[in-house]
């Protein structure tokens, strides 16, 4: 076994750390299950990362909104119907 000689700077950890990627009510922690992700980022967002090894799920979004609204003379306003799609990315 490797040993390590301590500086003045180096942190120690007395306690281990939560595991932040499960649930656990008795710590606070929420996990990750659900949380929506980044697929195309290398940050802390990510997929690869949030998800903690898990993998993740594709959600397909669609929302119907007025659009194209246009205003003629006094009070009277028309609009179009728009649906768009967009994907979301869910942990699992």
């Amino acid at each position: 076994m490797k040993r390590h000689t301590l500086k003045s700077d180096d942190l120690i950890f007395l306690t281990k750390s939560p595991d932040y990627c499960t649930k656990d009510d008795r710590m606070g922690s929420l996990g990750t299950a659900g949380r929506k992700c980044n697929v195309t980022s290398n940050g802390t967002d990510s997929c690869r990362q949030l998800c903690c090894g898990r993998g993740y799920r594709t959600v397909v979004e669609e929302k119907i909104e007025r659009c194209q609204c246009k205003y003629y003379s006094c009070c009277y306003v028309k609009c179009k119907t728009c649906k768009t799609t967009t994907q979301i990315y869910e942990c699992s």
